[in-house]
């Protein structure tokens, strides 16, 4: 026989703002069990009671609340900006890899500036600061795949400990998506998760990480 516990359980965990409804105590089970009933019943392959979904919702409820919060609040130990900054995308293809092999003998870069490339499997991308993105075009010599203009980047550092712990990357990412702000790349390095996004939304990046800086160290 087909237990709904388990099949209860998924659901909520595939709905993140059934999770943190339930987890905070302000779902209202009874309407949600209503909704979800028929999804139960399919995986179930039988028909279940409103009030067992709403005695497993119960028992999912004291579950989570021993569990570490899914979205947390990260201790910040440093915010860093940078802009203007331009991203260039060209085709992965073998010319282009000797291309960016040669790059870095040819072409200067300070600790001032931004550069970072990524390579996946069908292209290569490049973010760098908008000064020497002219110097990028002219040593690649063909036209990119795509380019964007009036980017900025907002890292936020944090202590060698954060990385061992589940949700960090996850609770950052939540900040800015929460505030429906659009996030054109991402870079990340041992300490740090750097967000590209576009300028305009640069001010409002800052200070929503800057008041969760400023949250965590009162506390």
């Amino acid at each position: 026989m087909i237990k709904i516990q388990p099949i209860v359980r998924n659901i909520v965990m595939s709905e993140l703002e059934a999770y943190v409804a339930l987890t905070n105590g302000y779902m209202n089970m009874s309407s949600y069990a209503h909704r979800i009933r028929p999804l139960v019943e399919e995986h179930a392959k039988k028909q279940v009671t409103i009030t067992s979904l709403v005695v497993s919702l119960s028992r999912l409820r004291k579950e989570f609340k021993k569990e570490k919060p899914l979205i947390q609040e990260v201790v910040i130990a440093n915010i860093t900006t940078k802009l203007p900054l331009t991203d260039i995308v060209y085709e992965n293809t073998d010319s282009i890899i000797s291309k960016l092999e040669s790059f870095h003998k040819k072409i200067s870069i300070s600790r001032e500036d931004f550069f970072t490339t990524t390579i996946s499997t069908t292209e290569l991308n490049i973010i760098c600061s908008s000064n020497i993105a002219g110097k990028v075009l002219k040593h690649f010599g063909i036209k990119p795949k795509f380019t964007a203009q009036n980017l900025a980047a907002v890292g936020i550092s944090f202590s060698e400990k954060q990385f061992t712990i589940p949700n960090t990357l996850f609770s950052l990412y939540s900040v800015i998506a929460r505030a429906r702000i659009n996030i054109i790349e991402v870079v990340s390095t041992y300490t740090e998760l750097i967000f590209i996004i576009e300028e305009k939304n640069f001010s409002q990046t800052v200070a929503l990480f800057s008041e969760l800086h400023r949250k965590v160290n009162r506390e």
